[in-house]
């Protein structure tokens, strides 16, 4: 056999036993974890299916779900898509090809260039690609059943997202290796540069949507709506190509379907065999470039910035602030934490932003009161996401250097309160503007713009002392990978205590609240009464007062175990 056909096999056999690895592990040591994943992936799927379903059926009462409107939302979705699997792609490649422990070993093995490459392609698109199924797959089922699509339709959607998702893989393989080869030192720069120019089409795009003429809904203003928009259907763009052949095989249409899913498999080889290409020929030169560039040099760009925090917080004790500020430092020289952290949260700002836009705020107060506790909880949700990928790990990833932590001049509870100030400090000011520009655009009044203050806050401190607390109590000291530390069980633990402690904070003013503007609603008088304010507010002062016992044991409770903990651990 040729030698490339043994390597082929040899790559083959360490995928085979990677994946019979894991499984085995999950199955033996980890069914915890993966009983919360297949849970909560399945709850994310259905509710994203609720959401597609309802919105093609509202589509249905006033146009025809094979119109033209569905094709620029199947569009600009899937062009969305494209750009966050194309930046998404390209930061694990770029990790997996120049950072990773494995790329060295196998660096220094017989295997060509283009064989590891394409073993940790396969590795990147199976980790970046199932999310884009998670989200794809139940948006193409409701509009399947919408639309009465014939069986046919359902496989070739999986076609189509296949060959989709190696587009993007391919383009952002080969931004990973010339970045590597031509700017080895600056990805940080460029990964900031990418950031705002996203950010900079989000918002653009925004004020497009925003500035659209015509009231909503209207005849002239979805031809507006549509003329903006235009750029998503570009024939050029894959998100073109998928939207199209959806189309056509839900109508039926099985030559233009079979066509576009040609052309999609057509440029998905094309984008592979150029990024095996180029990783031939330059992924060694890079690899060395990326491990010449790494420098001991000391940044000082942030030295006005260090200089106002300690003004800021003189009343800190000296060595806690120092403590702070080394995990704030840490947070903004990670591009994943803050990337990740101005997206979700710019994301939801962004929404917010749009609220009055979408006609929210002239809805009767029933349904404000109802989206604004929505508003509440997915923004809760994202915070808990954060607080599990980001604050769980801090403590483990000290690792090696924990040791320094016990010579600090510093009891070693300050070390966990000082982790505390940082993780509610930074969460506390991202979530209040969200909640209080959520409330502003919806006009849900003084009194309740103040309890959703007061709730956020409340799990602000929640959320960070379960996740530095649990931190401290389960760290994983071996592990560098704080991802693979927020998935393990301790994370998953985690994640759990805080998806519980968030339903218990919000649930009872959240009740509350909804029987009594229900009761307000012509429909529902009948069954609860018309109840006058006075009847809320006392009730709410109650329902906040149960929000803040859960919070104060939510504080008190995980940060006296992880300090006991981390007093008892030998350094």
């Amino acid at each position: 056999m040729a030698p490339d056909g043994r390597i082929s096999r040899a790559f083959g056999f360490l995928r085979r036993r990677l994946v019979a690895n894991h499984r085995r592990a999950l199955l033996s040591q980890s069914r915890l974890r993966l009983a919360t994943v297949l849970i909560c992936s399945t709850i994310f799927w259905a509710g994203l299916f609720v959401l597609f379903f309802e919105g093609f059926r509202f589509l249905d009462d006033y146009v025809q779900v094979t119109n033209e409107i569905v094709e620029y939302l199947f569009s600009i979705f899937f062009l969305s898509l494209l750009i966050m699997l194309l930046v998404s792609t390209g930061i694990i490649l770029y990790a997996a090809l120049f950072r990773a422990r494995e790329a060295a070993f196998l660096m220094a093995s017989p295997a060509p260039e283009d064989r590891i490459f394409a073993h940790k392609f396969l590795e990147a698109m199976a980790f970046s690609s199932w999310g884009f199924l998670l989200l794809g797959s139940p948006m193409m089922v409701a509009y399947g059943i919408t639309s009465l699509a014939p069986w046919p339709f359902y496989a070739l959607a999986f076609a189509y997202h296949v060959g989709f998702v190696a587009i993007p893989g391919g383009i952002g393989a080969i931004g990973a290796i010339l970045l590597a080869n031509l700017m080895p030192r600056q990805r940080k720069t460029v990964l900031g540069i990418v950031s705002v120019l996203l950010l900079g089409g989000l918002i653009h795009t925004g004020v497009q949507v925003w500035s659209t003429p015509g009231s909503k809904l209207s005849g002239e203003w979805m031809n507006a709506l549509l003329d903006r928009l235009e750029f998503s259907t570009n024939r050029l763009l894959p998100s073109r190509w998928i939207a199209a052949g959806l189309l056509s095989s839900a109508r039926g249409e099985w030559g233009d379907s079979l066509f576009y899913l040609g052309v999609m498999l057509s440029h998905a080889a094309l984008a592979y065999l150029a990024a095996a290409v180029v990783a031939r020929d330059l992924y060694r030169p890079g690899y060395s470039r990326v491990l010449g560039g790494r420098t001991a040099r000391r940044h000082f760009g942030w030295y006005g910035a260090d200089l106002a925090f300690h003004r800021a917080f003189a009343f800190i004790p000296e060595p806690i602030r120092l403590m702070i500020l080394k995990d704030l430092r840490t947070f903004r020289r990670d591009p994943t934490q803050w990337s990740q952290f101005l997206i979700f949260f710019g994301l939801l700002a962004f929404y917010f932003v749009n609220i009055r836009r979408l006609g929210y705020d002239v809805q009767n107060a029933y349904f404000r009161n109802l989206l604004s506790f929505l508003n509440l909880a997915v923004t809760a949700l994202i915070l808990s996401t954060f607080t599990s990928r980001f604050i769980f790990p801090m403590l483990s990833l000290e690792g090696r250097n924990l040791w320094l932590l016990g010579l600090f001049p510093v009891r070693r509870r300050s070390i966990i309160w000082g982790k505390f100030a940082f993780a509610a400090g930074i969460s506390l000011v991202a979530t209040e503007v969200l909640i209080l520009l959520s409330g502003l655009m919806l006009k849900i009044g003084g009194a309740m713009l103040a309890l959703h203050a007061a709730i956020v806050a409340v799990l602000c401190f929640g959320l960070s002392a379960i996740s530095v607390g649990l931190g401290a109590r389960l760290p994983n000291l071996r592990e560098e990978d704080p991802s693979k530390i927020a998935a393990g069980f301790g994370g998953t633990l985690n994640l759990l205590v805080s998806l519980a402690f968030i339903t218990l904070v919000i649930a009872p003013p959240a009740i509350l609240s909804h029987l009594y503007f229900a009761g307000q609603d012509a429909d529902m008088a009948w069954m609860l009464g018309r109840q006058a304010e006075s009847f809320l507010y006392p009730r709410l002062l109650i329902a906040g007062a149960i929000s803040l016992a859960f919070g104060a044991i939510a504080t008190i409770v995980p940060m006296r175990i992880g300090i006991r903990a981390f007093e008892r651990m030998e350094i």
